[in-house]
């Protein structure tokens, strides 16, 4: 497995790569809930380079990505402060790639790479339909934070949870 830093050829296959590992998240969330969900992935991933993203390859192949956002960034787009910490956003591995530690690899780049830029804190937000994901990351040390939990719609909880690195 190659973990390394996109190149600008590769939006369209990590577009693909996000909406195929999100896609599981359209059967436990309401067809409203799901479309505005899928518009905000599309809509993130867009967005004009605020964001580092970090993609993992196995045989030539894309497994998996990771969007990087450094310390002091507006990640939500005005819902919250920045943080003094970076922050990671839709980590998604390719069904295709899914237990073959794609997920750790890219959460260990981060880490890496947010212990590089002199950072107290790795931050990421999840929702608690994502129990595969919320187990993934408090398996490897991330700590509930709720002190910046936010709602970007009225029924919708977004759980905040960082580690130190």
């Amino acid at each position: 497995m190659i973990v390394r830093k996109a190149r600008e050829e590769e939006t369209s296959s990590i577009e693909t790569v996000t909406l195929a590992a999100y896609e599981q998240y359209a059967a436990v969330k309401s067809e409203a809930h799901w479309k505005r969900y899928r518009k905000g992935i599309l809509h993130t991933l867009s967005e004009e380079k605020k964001f580092e993203c970090i993609v993992a390859e196995i045989d030539g192949e894309m497994a998996g990505s990771v969007l990087f956002y450094p310390p002091n960034t507006d990640v939500y787009g005005g819902l919250l402060k920045p943080f003094p910490w970076a922050e990671i956003r839709l980590l998604a591995v390719a069904p295709s790639h899914r237990r073959k530690g794609v997920a750790n690899a890219l959460l260990e780049a981060c880490e890496k790479k947010s212990r590089e830029l002199g950072c107290s804190y790795l931050g990421l937000h999840t929702d608690h339909s994502m129990e595969h994901a919320i187990k993934l990351y408090t398996k490897r040390g991330y700590v509930r934070f709720p002190d910046n939990d936010f709602y970007p719609v009225k029924d919708l909880h977004v759980m905040a949870f960082r580690k130190s690195v």
